[in-house]
């Protein structure tokens, strides 16, 4: 008997493993209660029940007969962490007295740590953030793009909003010491709307001095592409961010592409410029987000890199894009076709200018 995720697992490696036709499979649709005749049922036909369920053994507790049952509350199922389709399998496995394959292990030094998709927008932003301000304090917010982490443009992450917030108050910290920091905060367009509004008002009437970063790819990535204020559904009225940006007081608000990497940078300098003589700046960087399947299909050129590549790295350890691999044999770095996306934005991170674009798309 099975519930939730776990119910697909087990159906599946039971098919896998040849046991769908040997094993009777139950899919409880709901866990609690459980039906009086179902259970009286069950117990009378079987002499062995086992039961994955997540979070806790709930349809287990209700079978009550100990004997039979086999779950969470008898220890042959972990009460802790996830059911994975791994541990699933060995604990379908011992129970029908069937031997799998041993599960391959992990390569030795661990994989690539988490990062943006290739050619997302996000990174070139973050690059010009720390070109821009490279002693700065760079807070941030709940969304995909709190993997700059992993890139250096992310120096804090509380919950929705409070990158604005805690922007004004590294400002205010920073003023009151009598030293002067800049302090570059990021937030995504969704999440702006959501928490980033309140706090931003707050910012312009407290007179703090800092710049914040929309990072616009018109759609909540995070969560599944849904549309944001700015994207309504049919029948409703789009809302401008920059529109709500200057509503809430704020003078400098301008908008850039943030592949268009030297414009960029050199915006978000003005920003940083401004936020230390007047006020709160704001730099919305508006470019697609490349998995949302709404978007407009672009025909990008390949790039590629050439012979005179220094094997300086840049571009792997900073930059980070996972499209851009280090090959220690020839120490010097190639580009992964199957997941460039052409965006070329590495044409300007490359200090050598060993990355080019081919002619054709």
């Amino acid at each position: 008997m099975a519930s939730g995720a776990a119910a697909g697992h087990a159906k599946e490696i039971m098919t896998n493993l040849g046991l769908l036709d040997e094993i009777a499979f139950f899919q409880v649709l709901q866990p609690y209660p459980l039906h009086t005749r179902f259970t009286e049922e069950v117990l009378r036909d079987y002499d062995e029940i086992m039961v994955l369920e997540e979070t806790t053994g709930v349809i287990e507790m209700q079978l009550r007969d100990r004997a039979k049952v086999r779950g969470k509350l008898s220890g042959v199922v972990p009460e802790a962490g996830e059911l994975l389709p791994e541990l699933i399998e060995k604990i379908i496995a011992d129970f029908a007295g069937v031997t799998v394959p041993p599960v391959p292990k992990a390569p030795a030094g661990g994989g690539r740590r988490p990062t943006l998709c290739p050619g997302c927008p996000h990174r070139a932003s973050f690059y010009a953030i720390k070109k821009a301000a490279p002693k700065g304090i760079y807070p941030s917010d709940i969304g995909c793009y709190t993997l700059g982490a992993n890139l250096g443009g992310v120096d804090t992450v509380l919950c929705m909003g409070a990158a604005v917030s805690q922007a004004a108050g590294f400002h205010h910290a920073y003023r009151i010491s009598g030293e002067e920091r800049d302090v570059v905060a990021t937030i995504g367009d969704s999440t702006f709307f959501h928490a980033g509004i309140p706090p931003l008002i707050d910012a312009v009437s407290q007179n703090a001095r800092f710049v914040l970063v929309i990072l616009d790819n018109s759609t909540t990535a995070m969560t599944g592409n849904q549309p944001t204020p700015a994207m309504p559904l049919a029948g409703g009225v789009p809302v401008e961010i920059s529109s709500v940006v200057e509503g809430c007081g704020v003078r400098f608000c301008r908008t850039g592409d943030p592949l268009d990497l030297p414009g960029f940078t050199r915006l978000v300098k003005e920003a940083v410029d401004f936020a230390r003589k007047e006020s709160v700046a704001v730099v919305i960087a508006k470019s697609p987000c490349l998995v949302d399947k709404n978007r407009p299909k672009q025909q990008r050129s390949q790039v590629q890199v050439d012979a005179t590549c220094t094997g300086c790295r840049l571009c792997t350890s900073q930059f980070e894009c996972p499209a851009l691999v280090f090959d220690e044999a020839t120490k010097k770095v190639k580009v992964d076709l199957l997941i460039c996306s052409g965006c070329a934005v590495c044409l300007d991170v490359c200090p050598s200018r060993s990355i080019t674009r081919e002619e054709k798309p």
